[in-house]
């Protein structure tokens, strides 16, 4: 067992300084360092800031002076463990003894573990959540995982799955955020009280559930319990056919289907029937036989990504059938964000999509190249709206250079007249040289393009798929989660 924070303790020159105080001349910083201001912070500020970082990083500000010693220990806990099957903890385990030991409450407790079978997990995870430390817990995130860099663990067979400790139900009055992820394994969700509606999340605002056995009812009791719900994923579920969302506070939904080996449990229909605060409807992992419907969410912005060889008729008839944003022209100009699985890429499908969607600002485009292209069914020059003053960036993932590539770029280039910026993502990193690129720019014909100051990137691997990190669904800060440009994140937590 690890857990993300212990550092060990070690002498500190430094004095403790009070508020306004300054150094001694002979303890003067050399030049070049400004005074320690931070440490004349009040403690209340000092022990927020501890609070919000790692484990381990808390810990090592215990080294700088006894205040942050102090401040440390009485600053509220945020606690992240690892769990390894090659490190089984003994009885008095660090975490145990943190929980015992910690002054304050703690304010968040994340559990990863590796390859254990349920019978270890649980005792060890039920006595831990039921620590007084843990009482007013705000976050909690459980994830189950078989793999860590490359090495696959054992797997829990799908007949003995891992039933989530009853103790987490003392958590749901003070709850903000809750995560339950499972990668290869089988979490059951408890149904005690959920089905008939005795669940309650006054105070959630963040609901992730990845890879977990749940019951339809139970979900619809858990959503029906959460008021101030903003951002929600469903991901993998086993035994959810169809999700209702009504709810007058969510702005964030994440929706991807369940196992393909179980198909009587997947996922085959999401209907959105009242979100009027819904900003952003990401999909992933959905085909043309799931059916998504949203019938009221008219402040819709980013919409993402559409299953291959979707059309703009079945978007109108079968998705958006009602939402309030559609003129009688039949256009939802919300929009803003539109991600699209192509194949082949087809600029009249584009230009469907374009005219359902006018105030299109960004579009990412998913490129495949399976099936022949139609006859042309459009004649340039264009008078499209959204070619004309919003598409300002393009993006172009899975890009090879081939013919289809090339003349579904040139279309881009040659008619939007507001385009900034144009990304050209390739999977293939090697083949992303000097001399490939400048094949390209010479293909593209980059010189004759409608927008004179648009810029262009050529990127090896910058996206492996269409697939949205799940912190960026849940991050209200990020405008657009499909933008990867200051994308720091390093696991594969994805949708």
């Amino acid at each position: 067992m690890a857990t993300r924070g212990g550092a060990k303790k070690r002498k500190c020159p430094e004095a403790e300084l009070d508020a306004g105080a300054t150094l001694p001349a002979s303890e003067q910083p050399e030049a070049g360092e400004g005074p320690d201001q931070i440490s004349n912070l009040p403690s209340d500020v000092l022990r927020r800031i501890v609070s919000l970082l790692p484990t381990k990083d808390g810990a090592r500000t215990q080294s700088l002076s006894t205040r942050w010693r102090d401040l440390f220990r009485s600053a509220p806990l945020n606690l992240g463990v690892d769990l390894r099957r090659e490190e089984e903890p003994a009885p008095s385990s660090l975490v145990s003894r943190i929980l015992a030991d910690h002054q304050a409450p703690c304010r968040r407790l994340s559990l990863t573990w590796y390859g254990y079978k349920s019978d270890f997990v649980s005792p060890l995870l039920n006595r831990w959540l039921q620590s007084p430390a843990l009482n007013g817990l705000a976050e909690f995130d459980l994830w189950q995982n078989r793999k860590e860099n490359g090495k696959e663990y054992w797997r829990v067979p799908r007949e003995d799955p891992y039933m989530l400790p009853l103790s987490v139900l003392r958590f749901w009055p003070t709850l903000r955020i809750l995560s339950i992820k499972c990668t290869g394994y089988m979490i059951h969700f408890p149904s005690t009280g959920a089905e008939a509606g005795d669940v309650h999340f006054p105070h959630l605002k963040q609901l992730t559930i990845k890879g977990v056995v749940i019951a339809e009812g139970v979900l619809h009791g858990v959503l029906a319990g959460c008021p101030m719900l903003e951002s929600l994923v469903l991901s993998e579920l086993d035994g959810v056919r169809g999700v209702r969302i009504n709810s007058s506070t969510l702005m964030r939904l994440g929706v991807s289907s369940g196992l393909r080996d179980k198909p009587e449990g997947i996922l085959q229909e999401v209907i959105i029937e009242d979100a009027p605060l819904l900003e952003k409807l990401f999909l992933s992992g959905l085909d043309d036989d799931v059916s998504v419907r949203v019938l009221c969410a008219p402040k819709l912005d980013f919409l993402g990504s559409l299953p291959e060889g979707f059309t703009k008729a079945k978007l109108e008839s079968v998705v958006l059938q009602r939402i309030v944003a559609i003129s009688p022209m039949s256009v939802v100009r919300s929009v803003k964000v539109l991600v699209l699985r192509l194949s082949p890429p087809s600029a009249d499908a584009a230009i469907d999509f374009m005219t359902f969607f006018p105030c299109l600002e960004k579009l990412y485009v998913l490129l495949y190249r399976a099936g022949a292209l139609k006859k042309a069914r459009y004649h340039f020059p264009l008078d499209l709206e959204c070619l004309e003053l919003h598409l300002r960036k393009v993006v172009l993932i899975n890009y090879q250079g081939t013919v289809k590539d090339i003349n579904f770029a040139r279309f881009f280039l040659s008619n939007a007249k507001v385009l900034e910026h144009m990304e050209y993502a390739t999977r293939r990193e090697k083949k992303c040289d000097s001399k490939w690129i400048a094949d390209q720019h010479r293909n593209l014909q980059l010189d004759k393009r409608a927008s004179q100051g648009a810029q262009f990137c050529f990127k090896g691997d910058s996206y492996f798929s269409d697939d949205i990190h799940i912190g960026h669904i849940h991050d209200l800060t990020v405008a657009d989660p499909f933008d990867r440009s200051l994308c720091q994140c390093h696991n594969i937590d994805f949708l």
